[in-house]
């Protein structure tokens, strides 16, 4: 499935409200290395359950370049939503910085530190967001869903029509955009969450369990599209307990009990994971 993607608009390295937006991430600027997307320093993340305390994140530190694809794979239990979470300014660690490459030339700006204004900015044009169980709108068509993030924007639905159409055809999806997802299957559902997430064109996805619902062929046609998606220069991260599928990422991280054991290279091909 090769994709025509456009990532940033032609006349510009960053879209005019992106510069204007930026303005509010004033009090939380940090240094970032100009090459790095994301960088995770000494995240701790801890939950009290009764008289216990749990870790689910142990002085984390990761860093990830532009236009890597990033896999974690570890036990159920070992902070890999968690780590989703933070990064994904959906949950906030207990200590620690998570500097995000705001203007990607190095002006960061650390989500710890946020209020909720800068939250929502991130979450809406930053950061996109792959869900294992989809989250789509069940009353909005494919089309709906994929534009809304670009209504919540700002954009009018004029200005979105012909970005939706771009993304929802690139994960093959054309014929199929006026579907509500009840008549889509889980792999149609996970391929418009896809290309949802890639609407107001993040810095980063950010995809928890994007297979765990799906079959081997449709598992295959997602990290296809990942891969695709990468070689187009966006930074992917996601989560999978499937020890196959992350060997396809560049890099595959390991996490038990809260903390990084491991992190080797990655790039098998498709054909590789499964005839091993």
């Amino acid at each position: 499935m090769k994709m025509k993607l456009k990532l940033r608009h032609k006349n510009s390295t960053m879209k005019q409200d992106e510069v204007k937006s930026d303005k509010i991430f004033q009090k939380t600027t940090e240094k970032i290395d100009p090459d790095l997307v994301i960088d995770v320093i000494n995240v701790t993340k801890k939950y009290n359950l009764g008289d216990y305390t749990v870790a689910a994140l142990d002085n984390v530190n990761l860093q990830i370049k532009k236009g890597e694809l990033v896999a974690v794979v570890g036990p159920s239990g070992s902070g890999k939503t968690t780590l989703i979470n933070c990064l994904g300014a959906l949950d906030f660690p207990n200590s620690g910085k998570i500097i995000y490459n705001i203007d990607g030339k190095g002006f960061g700006s650390d989500i710890t530190k946020m209020k909720d204004k800068e939250h929502k900015e991130m979450r809406l044009h930053r950061i996109g967001l792959i869900f294992q169980f989809y989250n789509l709108f069940p009353i909005l068509t494919a089309y709906e869903n994929v534009e809304l993030p670009m209504l919540l924007g700002g954009k009018s639905r004029e200005e979105s029509k012909e970005r939706v159409e771009l993304l929802l055809n690139m994960v093959g999806l054309g014929e199929r955009m006026h579907h509500r997802p009840t008549q889509l299957s889980g792999g149609e559902q996970q391929r418009v969450t896809v290309a949802r997430s890639l609407a107001n064109e993040p810095l980063i996805l950010l995809a928890d369990e994007p297979t765990g619902e799906l079959d081997t062929e449709t598992s295959s046609q997602i990290i296809e599209i990942f891969l695709e998606l990468k070689e187009a220069g966006q930074s992917i991260l996601f989560v999978s307990h499937n020890r196959r599928i992350v060997e396809t990422a560049d890099r595959v991280i390991t996490i038990t009990d809260g903390k990084i054991v491991g992190d080797h290279e990655g790039k098998k091909s498709l054909s590789e994971i499964w005839d091993d």
